[in-house]
């Protein structure tokens, strides 16, 4: 966990779009000292009549939400720079494109988060160090 839910309606986002949304989405968490598996990029495109925005079915506007449980931002800096970093993601994507986008974070506690059945070691540097390095996660 971090997983981004992306909603969009049908043509707004290409394959390669997505591809370079997905690889700087993860690169915005290793950069943070989380491994790559644990990030997830869903992407939902919504044919005409399933996604309004002010109540017109055709529109321009993408929309998502972030989820976290890993990490919270430890500062009020921390936080903003994290929402600049979404911006500069997302706008060179959408911004080309003239598209609406709107998003928000949910940050969740961590206590119910598990993988494999594991509480994912953030409390444990030595093991979250192997994670990182394998890509998977290593019993412990």
């Amino acid at each position: 966990m971090p997983r981004w839910t992306i909603h969009y309606p049908t043509g707004a986002i290409s394959r390669d779009d997505k591809d370079q949304i997905a690889e700087k989405v993860t690169q915005l968490y290793t950069d943070l000292g989380l491994p790559a598996f644990w990030v997830n990029v869903f992407f939902h495109e919504h044919s005409a009549g399933g996604f309004y925005a002010g109540g017109k079915a055709n529109h321009n506007s993408v929309f998502f939400h972030i989820d976290h449980a890993a990490r919270k931002p430890q500062s009020e800096e921390a936080r903003l720079m994290f929402i600049d970093r979404v911006d500069g993601i997302m706008r060179p994507v959408l911004g080309e494109k003239c598209m609406k986008w709107e998003f928000n974070v949910y940050d969740h506690p961590r206590d119910n988060w598990r993988i494999n059945g594991m509480i994912p070691p953030m409390d444990h540097p030595e093991v979250l160090k192997q994670w990182i390095e394998t890509n998977e996660p290593v019993p412990y």
